[in-house]
């Protein structure tokens, strides 16, 4: 009986997923992010624009990133740039037969010079190797973390010096498909938690169309090098409140209105004198 039991709480689990897996029907057409500093009045407005439900763009007054997708339709480069300067950062993506990320080269400029930084990922089983390496170093690598996947998420990671010796281990812990703690296990042992809704998240649409069936596995990995694809974006549910054991990491929190698909119409944040408004258009 408790087997049975067992085999069918298995069954409505993965059952759940499947269903939070195909509901892609739904796809974003803008959000625009208004900044204001309610002490000055002074704002500043982020546009995302989509294109058959693929992030095409983010653009501020000055900067425009574009996003350019290969054949199969994953991401495979961005282009910052400053539309008034000859400022510009590129990073480009790459992939195996199975679309795993194995690639990504991110070209930018520190101290005035330009620095190339590439990060390979080696996969076997359950286990993936991220070797970092910068132009501007001597180092064999500058970075060197080992991931565990388990049902097709990232659960741990341990980062190793240059001797090849672990100084701090991670475990990323998730329920019904939110992913709600980033605890220090060894070395660094702080926790960053994460709260959510109960409703069907914006974010999620934007990682899966961008990086397709992996995209799980992949923001995980891509999360430390590019913004705009934070940890909590591959939650089922829409990101309510962060707050972290490291006192340097400060507290906030999202509020938020719906449409009557039970996605998010907008979202609020306050973090001490800036306001933050972000409006979801759909199609």
């Amino acid at each position: 009986m408790k087997k049975n039991l067992l085999a069918l709480l298995g069954f409505v689990f993965i059952f759940y997923v499947q269903a939070q897996e195909s509901d892609v029907s739904i796809k974003l057409k803008q959000i625009t992010s208004i900044e204001t500093n309610t002490k000055t009045g002074e704002y500043i407005t982020k546009k995302y624009t989509f294109q058959d439900g693929k992030l095409a763009s983010i653009k501020t007054s000055d900067i425009i990133q574009s996003f350019f997708y290969n054949s199969n339709g994953y991401l495979e480069r961005t282009v910052r740039e400053n539309e008034m300067s000859g400022w510009k950062e590129v990073a480009t993506y790459e992939y195996d037969t199975r679309h795993n990320l194995i690639k990504y080269v991110n070209e930018y400029e520190e101290g005035g010079k330009s620095v190339t930084k590439t990060i390979t990922y080696k996969y076997d089983g359950n286990k993936i190797r991220a070797i970092t390496k910068k132009s501007n170093s001597p180092l064999k690598f500058v970075q060197w973390i080992d991931y565990t996947l388990e049902n097709g998420r990232i659960v741990n990671e341990s980062e190793r010096d240059i001797n090849e010796k672990v100084i701090s281990n991670k475990r990323i812990d998730y329920i019904e498909g939110d992913l709600i703690a980033y605890k220090g296990v060894f070395g660094d042992r702080s926790t960053d938690s994460y709260d959510y809704d109960d409703k069907q998240s914006a974010m999620r649409l934007v990682v899966q169309n961008v990086f397709g069936k992996n995209y799980k596995t992949i923001v995980t990995l891509i999360a430390p090098h590019e913004k705009e694809f934070p940890l909590e974006s591959i939650s089922y549910h829409n990101f309510l409140k962060f707050s972290s054991t490291t006192p340097s990491k400060k507290e906030y929190q999202y509020t938020y209105t719906y449409n009557e698909m039970d996605y998010p119409k907008t979202h609020v944040e306050h973090t001490g004198l800036l306001k933050t408004i972000v409006s979801y258009e759909y199609e």
